[in-house]
């Protein structure tokens, strides 16, 4: 049982979305706000140059002669254009003010952040001497504070309703986007192991829901597959092992029933009894190597390039004095080969087809050839044996399966063999193919990876 939910897709989406319209917003209400106010500014300080050439325009009107260069004089005509928030100076070239008038709430340093001073200078000429004088206005923007005030709070509000409107959207879209997803779900809950048969469907949905569903369904036929191959080894695996155990219970009941009587009843239970625990501990001992391959290939084995020759020398030398004299067993292959192997794996492989050879071939001869190309190595076992049907081969790898029970049972197999050697391949990243041979017999093609000649051997 799960003790923390995470947060639901629809939630996360609408979390998301919002937080990308708020960092939005943010850039572009400062934009806003920063754009406006310069514009207004530019305009404000067109105005005040406009200004100072207006009062220039006059000063050269209303002063005719030197002796209208009194401060009085001056300051009178200045008081035409004084401003609150300005400040109205007269100076000459060496910057000595002349005459200056200044608006009652005109500040030398703004108070805030978004007040600034402005300044506009104008040179004037004046007719009867040669000395330029300047007007100077020097003016803050506090008159604006009141419609940058209005600029925030609407940028604010719009932002404020703008987020929250595309946080409620934002959940509709992405409830309305993740139906498909909440339907799928809900097929998926309807899914239990009893019912692993029943398909989920995807008609007429998006493209991403579809693959999923798609992969969905393809993980069901796996795990379907998976149950009903492990009903099926459960079951197999009861049978072969009920087989010997029924014949030892009825060798033992024969044993108590005639065993102290009759000496060759007794040997004959006796030999039985000992033949079916032989058979068992084969039949545990071939599941155990199963499962241990298994677990091998899901870890990885540890493989070392190695040559070939001296593992086809130790089983020949192993595999020659067990053959009966009918069977001729032959030995043949190529002195460079070298592979990335387990090698406890690929003797196994070798023991597996060579015991499969002996079996289930009466006479003539088996032969073993090892040979290479330029990417892999190829391990060929062919015999003069009994052989098989073609549309028997596709089955022989299945655990358990046998052509013929009975014969197979006479001759000792327990139908796991095949499979082991395939599960050796496949580690080995490999490939074993069966085939009818030319000779009645059958012939099992190994296909490995070779590896480099000038790997290092270890």
């Amino acid at each position: 049982m799960l003790t923390h939910r995470r947060y639901s897709l629809k939630w996360r989406l609408t979390l998301l979305f919002s937080s990308g319209m708020l960092v939005l917003l943010l850039f572009l209400s400062i934009f806003i706000f920063f754009s406006t106010s310069n514009l207004v500014h530019q305009h404000e300080q067109k105005l005040l140059n406009q200004k100072a050439t207006a009062i220039a325009a006059d000063l050269k009107t209303e002063i005719t002669e030197e002796a209208s260069l009194t401060i009085t004089y001056l300051t009178r005509l200045l008081t035409n254009y004084a401003d609150v928030n300005q400040l109205i100076n007269i100076s000459d070239q060496n910057g000595k003010q002349i005459a200056s008038i200044q608006g009652a709430n005109w500040r030398v340093e703004p108070e805030d952040y978004y007040e600034r001073t402005l300044v506009a200078k104008e040179p004037v000429q004046l007719p009867f001497t040669s000395e330029l004088l300047f007007v100077q206005i020097s003016t803050t923007t506090e008159a604006l504070e009141w419609y940058f005030s209005i600029l925030l709070t609407i940028l604010f509000l719009s932002s404020f309703f703008t987020l929250l409107l595309s946080a409620v959207g934002g959940y509709w879209l992405s409830k309305w986007g993740l139906k498909p997803l909440d339907h799928l779900i809900q097929q998926i809950h309807s899914i239990f192991p009893q019912r692993l048969s029943q398909r989920i469907h995807h008609h007429h949905v998006e493209t991403e829901i579809y693959e999923l569903i798609h992969a969905f369904n393809l993980l069901l036929d796996r795990m379907e597959e998976a149950m009903v191959y492990q009903q099926r080894f459960v079951t197999d695996a009861s049978h072969e092992l009920r087989t010997p155990l029924s014949i030892i219970e009825r060798y033992v009941s024969l044993l108590q029933r005639w065993g102290q009587h009759k000496p060759e009843v007794r040997d004959e239970a006796l030999a039985a009894v000992h033949q079916e625990c032989k058979r068992l501990f084969k039949l545990i001992d071939d599941l155990l190597s199963l499962a241990k391959l298994q677990h091998i290939s899901q870890l990885g084995s540890s493989k070392v390039v190695q040559p070939l020759t001296p593992l086809l020398l130790e089983v020949k030398q192993a595999w020659v004095p067990i053959f009966p004299p009918q069977i001729k067993l032959l030995f043949e292959w190529e002195e460079s080969l070298v592979l990335l192997m387990d090698r406890e794996r690929i003797r196994q492989l070798l023991d597996i087809l060579l015991d499969n050879a002996r079996k289930y071939t009466d006479e003539g001869e088996v032969k073993v050839r090892a040979y290479g190309d330029e990417e892999a190595v190829h391990i060929v076992v062919e015999d003069t044996g009994i052989g098989i049907q073609a549309k028997e081969i596709p089955h022989l790898f299945k655990r358990f399966y046998r052509v013929d029970k009975s014969r197979t049972r006479k001759r000792g197999g327990s139908g796991i063999g095949l499979s082991i050697a395939q599960a050796i391949v496949a580690d080995h990243e490999g490939s074993i193919s069966i085939a009818p041979s030319a000779e009645r017999g059958m012939i099992v093609h190994v296909l490995l990876k070779k590896a480099g000649m000038d790997s290092r051997y270890e």
